[in-house]
Formats: C-alpha cells, sequence, structure tokens
C-alpha cells in the first residue's frame, strides 16, 4: 500500500494510542525501581523510565493526538502523502532520541542536559539522541504548518501553538548538538526558549479536546466564543517562567506569567461555561453526547485542584509536593487521555457499527474517570501528609 493511499488520521490515532501506552511503560517501570535499593547502574535506568515517561508524554502524545483531532475535525483529505511522511520520520527521529538513554526529565535543563553524565544509551557521542529530537521537531513543524493553513474554527489554534512553539524545541535541540560539541551558552536564555516550547505544549491537546467540544455541541455565546480566542492562543506563550521558579530573572517578568496564568484559567473557566450551560437544557443520547458530558465532567474534577496553583501568596511549599504533581496527573487523566479516547471513539463509530458495544464504551469511560479521579486525588493528597 502506497503512502498516499493510507488515511493519516489512522496513522496518528494510533500513533497518540501507541505513545500513550510508552508513558505508561515508562510510569510503571519508574515506579518499581523506585520501590527498590537503588545502585549507580540502577539509578540510571529509573531516571531513564522518568525522561522515557515525560518525553513520550509531553511531546509525542500531545503531538500526536493533537493532530489526529484536528485531522478529524477538519477532514482534510489532500497532501496524505506529506502527512503520513512527516508521521514516520518523527517517530524515527524519536527513537534515534530514546536510543541515546536520555536521563533528565521531560524538561532536560541547560547544562545538565548536556553532559556525558546524562545518556546511558548506545551513542558514543551522546549529542547524536538529540539530532533525533531535531528530526522529530522538524518533521512535526512541517505537519503542523500545513495544518495551521488548513484547519478551520476553533481547531486552528492548536494548530498555531504547534506551529510556532514546536521550533522553540528545535532550535533547543540544535544549541544543545552545539553545546556538546564545544560551543557554551547563558543557561537562563536556553532554558526559557525550551519552556517556550513546553508552555503551550500543556495545551496542544487541551485546546484539541476543546474544538472537538465546540463541534460537537451547542455554545451558550458565540460572541465568549470569539472573546476567548486570541487571549487563548497567545498566553500560553506568556507563562514559561512559571517553570523557571529557582532562576533570577526579574521579578516583572515572574509576575507577568503569574498574572498572565490567572488571565488563562479564567478564559478556560468561560470556554468551560460555554459548553456546559447549554447541557442543562439539551438532552442529547447518542454515544457522542455521552463522551462530550463525561470529558466535560472530566475537564471540572481535573481543573478545580489546579485553580489555587497561579496564586503567589499561597503556600510556596506546595509546588514541591506531589500536590502538583496529582493536580497535573489529574488534567491529564479526566480530560486530556478522556477527550482524546472521546475522539478516537467517534472516529471508529463513523467508519463501523457500534451496536451493542456502546454500553461497554460509555461504562469505560466512567469507570476511567472515577478510577483516574480517586488515584490523582490520592496523590494530591500525599502532599498535605508528607508535609
Amino acid at each position: 500500500m502506497r503512502l498516499k493511499e493510507i488515511d493519516p488520521r489512522v496513522l496518528y490515532f494510533l500513533g497518540g494510542i501507541s505513545w500513550l501506552g510508552i508513558t505508561g511503560v515508562g510510569a510503571m517501570n519508574l515506579r518499581t525501581y523506585l520501590l527498590n535499593e537503588g545502585s549507580e547502574n540502577f539509578d540510571g535506568v529509573y531516571y531513564f523510565m522518568l525522561t522515557l515517561h515525560g518525553d513520550s508524554g509531553m511531546i509525542a502524545f500531545v503531538e500526536f493526538s493533537a493532530i489526529a483531532l484536528i485531522l478529524y475535525l477538519n477532514k482534510i483529505e489532500g497532501r496524505k502523502t506529506i502527512m503520513n511522511v512527516t508521521f514516520l520520520t518523527s517517530n524515527l527521529g524519536l527513537l534515534i532520541f530514546f536510543l541515546g538513554g536520555p536521563i533528565t526529565g521531560w524538561y532536560m535543563l541547560y547544562p545538565l542536559s548536556v553532559q556525558p553524565i546524562s545518556f546511558i544509551g548506545i551513542y558514543q557521542d551522546y549529542w547524536i539522541s538529540y539530532v533525533g529530537l531535531l528530526i522529530e521537531s522538524f518533521s512535526m513543524e512541517i505537519c503542523s504548518l500545513y495544518l495551521f493553513t488548513k484547519a478551520k474554527g476553533f481547531s486552528r489554534i492548536p494548530a498555531a501553538l504547534m506551529t510556532f512553539s514546536i521550533p522553540f524545541l528545535a532550535l533547543v535541540s540544535l544549541l544543545y548538538i552545539l553545546a556538546s560539541n564545544g560551543y557554551s551558552f547563558p543557561p537562563l536564555i536556553v532554558d526559557t526558549l525550551f519552556w517556550e516550547y513546553g508552555s503551550p505544549a500543556t495545551y496542544f491537546l487541551t485546546y484539541s479536546i476543546i474544538a472537538l467540544l465546540y463541534s460537537s455541541m451547542r455554545s451558550y455565546s458565540e460572541r465568549w466564543r470569539k472573546w476567548t480566542v486570541i487571549p487563548l492562543a497567545v498566553l500560553p506563550f506568556m507563562i514559561f517562567a512559571n517553570h523557571l521558579q529557582t532562576w533570577p530573572i526579574p521579578d516583572w517578568v515572574r509576575e507577568l506569567s503569574d498574572f498572565s496564568t490567572m488571565f488563562l484559567t479564567g478564559f478556560l473557566g468561560i470556554t468551560f461555561l460555554n459548553m456546559v450551560i447549554p447541557i442543562t437544557t439539551e438532552r442529547g443520547r447518542s454515544i457522542k453526547d455521552f463522551l462530550n458530558k463525561v470529558t466535560l465532567l472530566g475537564f471540572a474534577v481535573s481543573s478545580a485542584p489546579s485553580v489555587i496553583l497561579p496564586f503567589s501568596f499561597f503556600d510556596p511549599e506546595v509546588h514541591d509536593t506531589y500536590f502538583v504533581v496529582g493536580s497535573f496527573h489529574s488534567i491529564v487523566w479526566d480530560f486530556l487521555v478522556l477527550g482524546f479516547l472521546a475522539c478516537f471513539a467517534s472516529f471508529v463509530s463513523d467508519r463501523v457499527e457500534i451496536g451493542k458495544g456502546e454500553t461497554l464504551v460509555k461504562v469505560g469511560a466512567l469507570t476511567w474517570l472515577g478510577s483516574s479521579t480517586l488515584l490523582s486525588y490520592v496523590m494530591m493528597l500525599q502532599a498535605s501528609t508528607d508535609s
């Protein structure tokens, strides 16, 4: 079968699911190693699993899943070869990256990220690992730019985020390659550049799921939706300083990021209300309607605990505990994963007759939401007991 004959939506949906599975493999292994005695080699494997978990989730899963949703919503038929080639080359780049065995965590802080001790993989020239990440970034930038020119409606926002933020990841990868070969750069500049990718990346799939909900649900106010477009597209780039808490950066930059986070939270709240209010008067009974409502419920239960995090007057020690970890994973499990799977279920139901399988899908969605919410809230509760 030729590449131009393959539906790219199938590839990107399967890619998202596959990398979600790899993310889970990394999580289960790092948990296993964490509960056992350590050694030098043992610790290296643990930190590789941590990096595999983080990078698979925050680079591969969110990018492939967001693209799958954008393709599904816009039903883009042309340029299948380009979309499929970028998918294959991106996965090749990720394979090269992980074969290098990076053990620095998904955020890859410089200069630790370019030291030989930060790699346990197969390359003697460890910087080859970042060549893989550069290939992945270049491939996804081509794909995102194409989608940005073709996407319509709210789905154009995640396409825009990817188009304008992925070049930062590519630039940082290039700087890491140069730094590994004798060049040096100011650490604050390099890490700031990385978070100009890292901050928007957390919203690739978030906005794609919101676009999915908007496409199949009536908005309470069309004016609300139009007013939120620009803030939702711009503010993710302004919150980078929230990830640089220990760096000596100007106070006004830090405060700008704090207020940008608060405003972004507010606009996301408006977006949530814009979708929730009509539900009180409408009684859709299809599988899509059910999954939309469960996804919105996941949005609510996962967002509530994280509302307090942007406020600097709150006890700063909470940022060093599992409260942040639990609240973040709650958003991933209860909203991002659930919304992605809801879209995948819609994609499948458009192609085949599910029939009585709808009941299993509904039970599975509710079971997932209940168990993931319980687990994430236990993680957040652990923060208070540890402190």
